[in-house]
């Protein structure tokens, strides 16, 4: 056959995966992050960053077998000295029905990180993506960064995801999209009413940083937890640079104030 005869149904076919395509385009993007690869929403301070969250995507990263990612929204912000920091997370969309939470981290993933990568050393997984035990992950063995793992353990429990809402974890990006593997550093979290939540006046030195947020409302496979989609929108707010010897002095203070704390339970 000549191509001329091919020429119109091609076009046809080609119409029809173009406009299939932009459907497809169109339906997801109201999803966020909430069912993609890692892609941060960078913030900017005073700017409110919206994005549509579950109401069981945070809580669930409290759990012994950890969280999905994928149901979590991920943003980032850059210090470039140590500053007094406002966080806050919040709903206007039915705020009971999200009950936001959040935690934040030092450090940033990999854009297009995901959980079982094959190249994350704590939580590997065969050509086949199916999970196999870390050589790393026995809370023995030194991991990639040098350290007695103290993030999971593969070998022994199997993870519903990576994520940690309460501690340190790790995550990585296929070898297509860079290979990279880092880790977030655990540093605080925020979970303590039914509705919004803010972290005031906290005390960060320079570098970059990952809060993770999403609902806490509910921790069931339901379909009364698991859906909607609710619009959870973060604000970074009133940075306020200090001194270094300031820094210096609020650090030591707390470190103090630590050290009471363990004295005074330890006399108990």
């Amino acid at each position: 056959m000549s191509r001329n005869r091919h020429r119109k149904p091609n076009i046809v076919i080609r119409g029809v995966a173009a406009a299939l395509t932009a459907i497809c385009a169109m339906s997801m993007s109201w999803v966020g992050n909430a069912l993609a690869h890692v892609e941060y929403i960078v913030l900017t301070p005073g700017v409110p960053a919206s994005d549509r969250m579950k109401r069981f995507g945070w809580i669930d990263g409290t759990d012994q077998d950890l969280g999905d990612s994928h149901q979590v929204s991920f943003f980032t912000f850059s210090l470039a000295e140590s500053s007094l920091v406002d966080i806050h997370v919040y709903s206007t969309q039915n705020e009971l029905g999200l009950n936001p939470a959040f935690t934040l981290y030092a450090g940033v993933l990999g854009q297009q990180a995901h959980d079982d990568t094959e190249i994350d050393p704590l939580n590997p997984v065969d050509s086949s993506f199916n999970k196999i035990p870390s050589p790393v992950d026995d809370g023995v063995t030194t991991d990639a960064l040098g350290r007695v793992s103290p993030f999971r353990d593969t070998a022994n429990i199997d993870f519903e995801g990576q994520f940690n809402a309460l501690g340190s974890w790790s995550m990585a990006s296929d070898p297509a999209d860079g290979g990279v593997w880092r880790v977030l550093e655990y540093i605080t979290h925020r979970n303590e009413t039914l509705g919004n939540e803010s972290l005031v006046d906290y005390l960060l030195g320079p570098g970059q940083y990952t809060i993770i947020a999403s609902g806490a409302a509910c921790n069931t496979s339901s379909a009364s937890c698991t859906g909607p989609f609710i619009t959870g929108t973060v604000l970074l707010t009133n940075i306020r640079p200090i001194p270094l010897p300031a820094a210096v002095y609020l650090f030591g203070a707390g470190l103090v104030g630590l050290a009471g704390v363990a004295r005074r339970k330890k006399d108990a």
